[in-house]
């Protein structure tokens, strides 16, 4: 049983139309059968003067979502009259009883209290004109269904407004949640960009200053010719590992193991452990590069680590595209507070890095991420130099790039 009344009240819901016509046709219904002539009984018929003032009191309920207070006050004129001229309603006025309840749901209390008092007043002096037998007890029923109305109609209205205030904040949040993954979302692709940058200006840079070396040497040194390939496959080797990391990222759900590490994990980004090889890559390329590290070593966060090779390796490949024939010292110092890259060329510029560039506004971009501080300039004299300062996680201030505690290793 409580599954049909379930049913039949959805259906009712999502049907509002013809909610409005079935409570139009039963009030219109109950009025007509309750129609009387004055001090008549049930069932006695009377004139269609009668009928026709009981079918106008009940058909604008079709109306009583789009009018309320429109159908209320066309319903209690209607009825008005019907009393007015001495016929009774022995089944009662169901109609504007339905009528005040949907203006209480839909409409502030004053506004439903104004309604109510506009509807009972206008019973209550009908009901006198047409000298109802029992005017006194007429005018408590209708005081008594009209404040139940207002009561019922206010409850469901307040009801409703909670439901539909929860609905709007749940549709907020939603929304909310939708915009931080959105942003989410675009800041990793962001990272991604910055990272596929990277990887591809410092790869194909190294490749081309190989390539070019290998066309000039092909028939005067084939040795060398051979180094310059041999850089050239192990630089493209590297770099499709590195584009593969990156896409991988872009399709988590699946991952398969890599042949060159163990199965099924992925090869981590790379750090500070990662510079010598990076300088190794450079030196290959034709550009003598001696790495230098002073100070106690310390563990970085890897977003860091990360942070610290990006830059080193931006700045090599800006000296292999830029600074010609030169060599260059990539020296990495830990402070007390924090830790300073620093990356210098020799030689003068054959031609001068875009300072509006993708490469140099990403260091910067990558140091404000972490708090730290990057210095991008020429020399004194001749060369260029890039310096990276980041404090260590949960630092204090940042200490001069040039105090160094410890003399550490040197390597070239």
């Amino acid at each position: 049983m409580s599954a049909i009344i379930a049913r039949l009240r959805h259906t009712l819901d999502s049907r509002p139309h013809f909610t409005d016509v079935l409570l139009a046709v039963g009030a219109t219904v109950l009025q007509l059968l309750g129609t009387a002539p004055h001090n008549g009984n049930f069932g006695q018929p009377t004139d269609a003067a009668a009928y026709g003032l009981a079918i106008l009191g009940a058909a604008p309920l079709l109306l009583r979502r789009r009018f309320p207070l429109s159908t209320l006050t066309l319903i209690t004129l209607s009825m008005g009259a019907f009393y007015a001229m001495g016929y009774r309603g022995i089944l009662g006025q169901p109609a504007a009883l339905i009528a005040l309840y949907t203006v209480c749901v839909r409409h502030p209390l004053p506004t439903a209290l104004t309604a109510a008092g506009a509807s009972l007043v206008t019973f209550d002096i009908s009901v006198l004109i047409g000298r109802s037998e029992s005017p006194i007890g007429d005018m408590v029923i209708a005081l008594v269904q009209t404040t139940a109305a207002v009561v019922i109609g206010r409850s469901a209205g307040s009801r409703s407004q909670r439901l539909a205030e929860a609905a709007e904040k749940a549709d907020r949040i939603e929304r909310e949640v939708q915009l931080e993954a959105e942003q989410a979302v675009a800041e990793e692709r962001l990272l991604i960009a910055r990272e596929l940058h990277d990887v591809v200006s410092h790869h194909l840079s190294v490749i081309s200053v190989q390539a070019n070396l290998a066309r000039y040497v092909l028939d005067s040194t084939p040795e060398t010719t051979r180094s310059a390939l041999d850089t050239i496959a192990g630089t493209t080797t590297e770099a499709l590992d590195e584009l593969r990391r990156l896409l991988r990222v872009l399709r988590p759900p699946r991952y398969e193991p890599d042949e060159e590490t163990e199965p099924g994990v992925y090869r981590p980004q790379p750090g500070l452990s990662d510079l010598s090889a990076l300088a190794s890559t450079i030196r290959d390329a034709g550009v003598p590069v001696e790495l230098l590290v002073s100070g106690t070593a310390r563990q970085l966060p890897p977003g860091q680590q990360l942070c610290a090779y990006r830059v080193a390796q931006e700045a090599l490949t800006n000296v292999l595209k830029h600074a010609g024939t030169t060599t260059a010292e990539l020296c990495l110092i830990y402070h007390k507070e924090n830790l300073t890259l620093r990356v210098t060329d020799f030689g003068e510029r054959v031609t001068a890095p875009n300072p509006a560039g993708h490469g140099l506004i990403g260091m910067r971009e990558r140091a404000e991420m972490y708090g730290g501080v990057i210095e991008i300039g020429r020399r004194p004299g001749v060369g260029f130099e890039i310096i990276l300062t980041l404090p260590y996680p949960h630092a204090g201030h940042l200490v001069s790039a040039n105090e160094p505690e410890e003399v550490g290793e040197r390597t070239e």
